[in-house]
C-alpha cells in the first residue's frame, strides 16, 4: 500500500513524447498545476523526456514555461531523447540519462515549398531559428564559441545527426548524472538552486 505523500511525489512529474501543439499544452498546463501543488518553490518537477523530437514552436513553449515557473526543473532522458528532446533535456536544473538511453542532436531542419520567394522566406527562418537552438543548445551545455563552435563540431561528423550515449551526452554537457532518479527521495534532495538564468 502506498501512503498519501509518495503518491503525491510520484504526481510531480511530467511525461514529453511529442513535441506539438497538443503536447506544449498539456505540458504548460501539468506544469502550473504542479506548482500550485508543490509545498514550497524549492520543490523539484521532474520532466521525463522519451520522444523523436517534434516543432521547434512547441520547444519554445515548453522552454518558456520551464523559465517563468519558480521550481527546479529535473530533466531525466528515459530511453530516447531526439532532437526538440535533446535541447529540453539540456535546459534542466539538473540533468539525468538512463544508462541504457540515448541523445541526438542535429541542426534545424525546414521543409520548404511555395514559389521561390516563399522558399527563400522560410530558409531565412529556418537559419535563424537554427542560430536560436543551437546557441540555446551550446550555452546549456556550456560550449564555448557558442553556436558557431556547436555547428563546428556537428559538420566535423558530417553535419548529420549526432548520437551519443548517456556518457557521451555527459561529456557533451546535455546531462549532469548518468543514470535514473527512480526513488523520489533522492531527486529531491539532490539541489534546488537554479542553474538557468530565470
Amino acid at each position: 500500500m502506498v501512503d498519501d505523500s509518495q503518491a503525491k511525489e510520484r504526481r510531480d512529474e511530467i511525461w514529453i513524447h511529442k513535441f506539438d501543439e497538443e503536447a506544449a499544452q498539456r505540458f504548460r498546463e501539468h506544469a502550473i498545476r504542479l506548482v500550485r501543488e508543490a509545498p514550497s518553490s524549492s520543490h523539484p518537477i521532474v520532466v521525463y523526456i522519451d520522444s523523436y523530437g517534434g516543432y521547434v514552436d512547441s520547444l519554445a513553449m515548453m522552454i518558456e514555461t520551464m523559465d517563468e515557473i519558480p521550481n527546479p526543473i529535473y530533466t531525466v532522458c528515459l530511453g530516447k531523447a531526439m532532437s526538440c528532446g535533446a535541447i529540453l533535456l539540456s535546459h534542466g536544473d539538473q540533468r539525468f540519462c538512463g544508462q541504457h538511453s540515448r541523445v541526438m542532436v542535429h541542426e534545424v531542419s525546414s521543409l520548404t515549398g511555395g514559389d521561390v520567394h516563399d522558399m527563400l522566406n522560410d530558409t531565412k527562418e529556418a537559419q535563424r531559428l537554427n542560430r536560436y537552438f543551437m546557441g540555446l543548445l551550446a550555452k546549456n551545455c556550456n560550449i564555448k564559441g557558442g553556436y558557431k563552435a556547436l555547428r563546428q563540431m556537428i559538420k566535423e561528423r558530417d553535419g548529420r545527426e549526432w548520437w551519443m550515449d548517456a556518457q557521451e551526452a555527459k561529456k557533451f554537457g546535455i546531462i549532469d548524472h548518468v543514470g535514473t532518479p527512480l526513488v523520489e527521495a533522492a531527486i529531491v534532495y539532490i539541489t534546488s538552486t537554479h542553474k538557468r538564468q530565470v
